[in-house]
């Protein structure tokens, strides 16, 4: 896959921009605060219309203005040009009091991001992913979900309906805790009516002759029984992929960072969730034995008012040398190790995909020494790839690839852009 053209408008600091790419290293480089990784932002947006820094599409449109667009054209392996884009617009540019997202793809729009993902494939390494090792479950949960999602549209549609599930699930959790909390006091408990008077007061009329029924009161299981079993087949779903998922990038990985550390350091994970759940069972045991754990737990899911298991509260254990790198390892280390996973999402998408993803890369190279540079790019040969750094004289410095590169080997040339103010220039 090779990106040949990218257009902004009025997308952060960029009013307008129109870049065509060849193969190759695409070094965006200048003083801090320019625009540089607003470029990766752009282009990784259309991967899974969502940006890697932000959750709010409004911080992403020009100061002043009410939308932003940011397009893509880019060559499949297997040839074919395809072009996608995705919207932001304001209240303001639709007088209305809501805002709206637009995608398009190939000029037809696209009205779900299900249909969107996966038609791009970008893999990012930004300073905000060092969260991944340092940082609460939820961005491990994001890292395995979003790749996950880019080779396997169900399961991105399966996270969206437990997502679903799971918010109807937490509301009838507060019905429950509510009505539990609320009991009459004596005096204002109705008195007994003869013949059903009671019952057609309350709306439900009886024939003539007819027995008030005497129906003993639903536990919280039996209420609850409904929205766990339809809770327990998504997050069966979820969680078999994530095990799968789990398994194949762990052995990418520790293979990326030995290769990167010359085998000084090992890498291995882990899949977090309920107890009795593992990599080899099926779909079907795992949602049984989702169901039981949601049944026993609750009358503490009641007093809580949220579901305290399932996907959305599992977690990665990341482990160097077997010690947690969350706590035991370095400032360095850990980026060796985000870097190291980044690398095998690269791998593990080509392989399932068919599809070499593009690689970004915000500042990393200056992070760096030289034989982890060299390292890197004898890895990611093959790969279109787009990094941003303040100085292009010490990025290749020291390494093999330099930047005299011979211009008959496309797939290795470097090229660079001058980035300054919200404008773009090759050099």
């Amino acid at each position: 896959m090779r990106l040949t053209s990218l257009r902004l408008t009025n997308f952060r600091n960029y009013r307008k921009l129109d870049l065509s790419f060849n193969d190759g290293i695409h070094v965006f480089y200048g003083d801090n605060a320019q625009g540089k990784t607003n470029l990766l932002e752009a282009i990784f947006l259309c991967t899974c219309a969502r940006s890697h820094r932000t959750g709010r599409d409004e911080e992403l449109v020009l100061h002043g203005e009410t939308f932003y667009k940011s397009e893509v054209v880019f060559l499949t392996d297997r040839g074919l040009e395809e072009k996608l884009s995705f919207s932001y617009l304001l209240p303001e540019a639709l007088n209305s009091g809501r805002s709206a997202r637009k995608m398009a793809y190939n000029d037809i729009v696209v009205s779900n991001i299900s249909e969107m993902i996966g038609l791009f494939h970008a893999v990012i390494f930004a300073p905000e992913d060092l969260q991944i090792v340092k940082g609460g479950p939820g961005g491990r949960r994001r890292f395995l979900d979003l790749l996950i999602s880019q080779s396997s549209r169900p399961y991105f549609r399966s996270l969206q309906r437990y997502g679903q599930l799971l918010l109807q699930r937490n509301s009838l959790l507060k019905i429950i805790r509510e009505r539990s909390n609320t009991k009459r006091p004596a005096w204002q408990e109705p008195e007994e009516a003869p013949d059903g008077q009671e019952a057609q007061a309350a709306g439900k009329a009886l024939p003539a002759g007819a027995e008030v029924p005497d129906l003993p009161p639903l536990t919280m299981q039996e209420e609850l029984a409904v929205w766990d079993r339809a809770l327990a087949t998504e997050a069966a779903y979820i969680l078999k992929k994530r095990l799968d998922y789990v398994e194949k990038i762990s052995e990418y990985a520790s293979l990326s960072l030995a290769y990167l550390t010359d085998s000084n350091e090992q890498l291995s994970l882990k899949y977090k969730t309920i107890g009795g759940i593992s990599h080899s069972q099926s779909e079907e045991e795992i949602a049984g034995i989702f169901y039981a754990r949601l049944q026993r737990s609750a009358e503490d899911d009641v007093f809580r008012g949220s579901s305290s298991i399932g996907p959305h509260r599992d977690d990665l254990d990341i482990n160097l040398n077997e010690y947690p790198a969350r706590t035991y390892a370095s400032q360095g280390q850990q980026r060796s190790l985000v870097l190291s996973l980044k690398i095998a999402e690269l791998l593990l998408l080509k392989e399932l995909t068919g599809e070499r993803p593009i690689l970004l890369l915000d500042d990393v190279m200056s992070e760096l020494d030289s034989k982890r540079r060299e390292h890197l790019l004898k890895i990611v040969s093959g790969h279109q790839v787009f990094m941003t750094g303040t100085d292009k004289e010490h990025m290749f410095e020291n390494t093999k690839d330099s930047p005299e590169i011979a211009a008959a080997d496309p797939e290795r040339a470097i090229n660079y852009y001058y980035v300054e103010k919200g404008s773009v220039r090759p050099v």
